[in-house]
């Protein structure tokens, strides 16, 4: 699959899912929609939560689209894209925990998630916070921006920035925008997905939806650390330090262990420690 294929596919995938949002945002359900503890609480604010998502989505998805046609580069189409999604979580928690406590000024709201003082939550998270995650995930990126800085004067002016599935460059880019620019902007989702964590709502109650915070953060943190590491291979192989298949092995091991963090995710007990 080239690049104008896969990001016509993406595009297409990102469509498909805005209208099923769409489609069910009248009918709570375990598997399409903006599922977090505010919107599984009230059937208003699941309406118009992921009313706004699945409208949002169907056009950043054909903006994307065009942007395929059109024949854009990978990793423009990649920047865009996250740009897009993390706007999309953000707003999207954002109106929901809005939309939630203004009916909670209006009535008493049924099942109200419980706050961070309370004793659920202090059970579940014992000494760790989500602080500490957040500083883990930034260790990640400080310790590959120092080896970009130790490894600086031996990358080229243009650098492999994509490889295909024999770990053969098949995309260039500058030397800042592939070895700075790229890696912070995919550092910059799994940190976003972590920070909501801290915030009871987050979490949707539906039975095989993670309830264990440190089941998530756990989970993001090693997205983060699994998307540095698959940079930190593609920065040796600029520098001349490793050969191209090393990329290879290195993104099926990455995709291995989140395969198996995501039945972690999935499976983990509420009151087990991970």
């Amino acid at each position: 699959m080239n690049e104008k294929a896969f990001e016509v596919f993406v595009s297409l995938s990102l469509l498909l899912g805005g209208l099923l949002t769409l489609v069910f945002r009248r009918r709570r359900n375990v598997l399409i929609g903006f599922r977090i503890g505010y919107t599984w609480h009230s059937e208003r604010v699941w309406e118009k939560v992921n009313t706004f998502a699945g409208v949002f989505s169907i056009a950043y998805s054909l903006i994307l689209f065009v942007l395929a046609l059109y024949g854009i580069s990978m990793n423009v189409f990649i920047l865009i894209m996250v740009a897009f999604v993390v706007s999309e979580v953000l707003l999207g928690f954002w109106m929901a925990r809005r939309e939630y406590e203004l009916e909670e000024l209006s009535k008493e709201a049924p099942e109200k998630p419980p706050t961070a003082g309370e004793s659920e939550v202090k059970n579940e998270l014992g000494e760790t916070s989500v602080k500490s995650y957040l500083l883990l995930q930034l260790g990640f990126l400080t310790f590959y921006l120092l080896l970009v800085a130790l490894l600086w004067d031996r990358l080229p002016e243009r650098v492999a920035s994509h490889f295909n599935a024999r770990g053969e460059p098949d995309s260039y880019s500058s030397r800042f925008w592939g070895m700075v620019g790229v890696p912070i902007l995919a550092w910059l989702l799994p940190l976003v997905l972590t920070i909501p964590a801290k915030e009871p709502g987050f979490f949707a109650r539906v039975t095989f939806y993670p309830k264990s915070l440190r089941a998530w953060c756990g989970f993001t943190t090693l997205l983060s650390g699994g998307m540095v590491f698959v940079f930190t291979l593609a920065l040796l192989y600029n520098a001349g330090l490793l050969p191209s298949n090393a990329i290879t092995y290195g993104a099926i091991l990455f995709l291995g262990v989140i395969l198996f963090a995501v039945y972690r995710l999935l499976t983990v007990r509420p009151d087990e420690r991970i």
